[in-house]
């Protein structure tokens, strides 16, 4: 029996290469196989070594061939339905034969749900539960606004199982009336730090560090205003302590790249010698980096995890339930901790939040650390159930009794 790990958009996305790297410790020895469309990123940063890597990104000139039934039937989709999604999926038909019916699919994407090309994840999921023999979406984020559609509900109710990294979630999916599925931590709660590039001007334990996303900033009703919030917060930082500022990217694919909005904070400071940009690492390297910060400003959901499972105390800047969710099961409110996007109203927004976090900074390490003990408790307890099921039974069988 195999797990193929899938919904995997590259390494470069540092969320997504934790968790290929704690999915894959989870799932334990024996054969685990990641369908990657960025293998080239993947191979980048380490993560190919332990993994048997499959690119399932589209060899058109391979796989459409315009005299196939599937490609008729995709191509009349679009022409009279406007439904594009058929000929999207198309491409990755190939790859996908290459699964059989020992094989369990798990779906690492976490907020893959969430964003524009839902359509496009469901019918690939429906697509690859066609060759395999069980199906897991693992630790997923979803708005509760989204189980409208009856699409979503009934490509979720074809999972064998489901987790939910946050209760605001779990909460949702039961309310909708599914009922395969459980809470269960998000992994990269288990990424294990490691040696990093840190920069002279970097001081351990006096540095806040700030990540901020052009996904946070298209988001934005006003991407000026963030931007203007993070430069007043830097502008404070250096006038009234001697502390230091790291701005550090957590993704770095192309349209997508932390460093374009990070560059512009770097370039508003660079003269005052206590600014750093880090450079791209692995997210090991940047965890260990996140972990010396003595507070944490975040837009990415993995970076704030990093800071959490680090006990750094951290403001997460937020647009969506995963933000509030886990910032609610940790805290039990997620108002101190998360500020949504939305609220932000005036450029001090930002900098008032960071002034309360630093004053309460003891009390929030100490339950920084006491949650992440307990969430590393639960991840153990599920890998050994997974081992568990894992062993003598069917592909479906065992997917269903993972949880």
């Amino acid at each position: 029996m195999r797990y193929i790990l899938h919904d995997h958009i590259g390494s470069a996305n540092h969320g997504c290469e934790a968790l290929v790297r704690t999915v894959s410790k989870l799932l334990g020895p024996g054969r685990t196989v990641l369908l990657s469309e960025a293998p080239e990123e993947d191979a980048r940063y380490g993560v190919a070594r332990p993994l048997v890597v499959q690119d399932v990104r589209p060899a058109r000139s391979d796989v459409i061939r315009k005299s196939s039934p599937a490609f008729w039937s995709a191509y009349l989709r679009l022409k009279l339905l406007n439904d594009y999604t058929p000929l999207d999926v198309l491409p990755y038909r190939a790859a996908l034969q290459t699964l059989t019916r020992d094989d369990i699919l798990v779906s690492i994407g976490g907020d893959v749900y969430c964003y524009e090309d839902m359509q496009k994840r469901i019918r690939l999921h429906n697509l690859a539960r066609h060759y395999a023999g069980g199906s897991i979406l693992l630790g997923c984020s979803i708005e509760p606004k989204l189980l409208r559609s009856k699409a979503l509900l009934r490509d979720l109710t074809a999972f064998d199982r489901i987790t939910a990294r946050e209760t605001q979630t779990l909460h949702a999916l039961q309310s909708a009336g599914l009922r395969n599925v459980s809470f269960c931590p998000d992994s990269a709660f288990l990424l294990e730090p490691r040696g990093a590039e840190i920069p002279e001007v970097f001081q351990p334990h006096n540095t806040v560090g700030i990540n901020v996303s052009p996904l946070l900033l298209r988001r934005a009703r006003n991407a000026k205003l963030i931007l203007g919030n993070l430069i007043a917060l830097i502008d404070t930082i250096l006038r009234t302590t001697d502390s230091a500022v790291a701005l550090i990217p957590h993704a770095v694919q192309n349209g997508n790249d932390d460093r374009d909005p990070l560059k512009e904070l770097y370039a508003a400071f660079q003269g005052s010698g206590r600014v750093c940009l880090i450079k791209d690492q692995s997210a090991s390297q940047l965890k260990s980096i996140i972990a010396l910060c003595s507070s944490f400003i975040g837009a990415r959901t993995h970076a704030v995890i990093a800071a959490y499972s680090s006990g750094v105390p951290t403001l997460a800047l937020g647009y969506s339930v995963k933000a509030k969710g886990l910032a609610e099961d940790i805290f039990g409110v997620d108002t101190p901790y998360v500020l949504p996007i939305e609220n932000i109203a005036d450029e001090t927004a930002v900098t008032r939040r960071w002034i309360r976090l630093r004053s309460h900074a003891p009390e929030i390490t100490e339950t920084l650390r006491a949650k992440t003990a307990a969430y590393e408790d639960a991840l153990k307890a599920f890998r050994r159930t997974l081992q568990e099921g894992k062993d003598g039974k069917t592909a479906r069988n065992a997917a269903s009794a993972v949880l």
